[in-house]
């Protein structure tokens, strides 16, 4: 039962924008506040672009990844603002 359930969790971790963006290697909006919420956002309105093609099978997830991406930047909030890099004067 253990096992199940802690393939559960990363199966669903692993689709979760949030944990992508801040501890994936391949980090598309950098470091900063709501990264996952952001992603989830730009996959959303690409998904409306008529040249979408099979982008537009994403978007039903991304919606459903919004309110924990949210849910999760938020928790998160303390590790993501001590590990920003400071601006670049």
């Amino acid at each position: 039962m253990r096992i199940v359930v802690t393939a559960l969790v990363m199966t669903l971790l692993g689709g979760c924008a949030t944990a992508n963006e801040t501890f994936g290697n391949g980090q598309l909006c950098g470091l900063h506040p709501y990264c996952g919420a952001a992603t989830d956002i730009e996959v959303i309105k690409a998904t409306t672009a008529e040249n979408a093609g099979a982008l537009r099978v994403l978007a039903p997830l991304a919606i459903i990844d919004l309110p924990f991406s949210i849910i999760a930047d938020t928790l998160i909030l303390p590790y993501t603002i001590f590990h920003m890099k400071p601006a670049e004067e």
